[in-house]
């Protein structure tokens, strides 16, 4: 038995490390490149992007080069409804601010969302903070393809 427990446990720490937060700071110490406002204007008309919501949320949309999209989102209203979710869709838009962020604007039924994210590239991930001046700000995850 205790050598079915040892891989086991041993396979599980990965995951575990990628279950929490990142921040700005864990970034730096990885290295990662922010992008510039030319490399997002290169990398951003037609990707395809999927992000959590601080609340949970898998949201996903492709950046039409006119700079609307159209957002589904999967609606975790709150972490702890595990498995009760409902969809949503939204209209939205974006583009790429002239401090070098990709910037987003959603009107989902009943409410609007509207932020912007300094883009960092680690190895194939890409992350987005708030601010470059936080350390400790939170880095949330971008999937971005074409």
């Amino acid at each position: 038995m205790r050598r079915f427990i040892i891989p086991c446990a041993l396979f599980a720490l990965p995951l575990l490390a990628q279950a929490e937060n990142l921040h700005l700071s864990d970034l730096k110490s990885q290295n990662a490149v922010q992008l510039t406002a030319d490399e997002l204007k290169q990398l951003m008309p037609g990707a395809k992007v999927a992000h959590h919501s601080d609340q949970g949320s898998l949201r996903r949309w492709t950046n039409e080069p006119d700079g609307k999209f159209v957002a589904s989102s999967d609606v975790h209203r709150d972490p702890g409804w595990v498995g009760k979710t409902k969809s949503s869709g939204g209209r939205g838009t974006w583009h790429i601010g002239d401090n070098a962020t990709y910037c987003v604007a959603i009107e989902w039924p009943g409410r609007s969302e509207n932020w912007c994210r300094y883009i960092f590239k680690a190895g194939d991930r890409y992350y987005g903070v708030k601010s470059l001046v936080d350390g400790a700000g939170i880095a949330s995850e971008f999937q971005i393809s074409r």
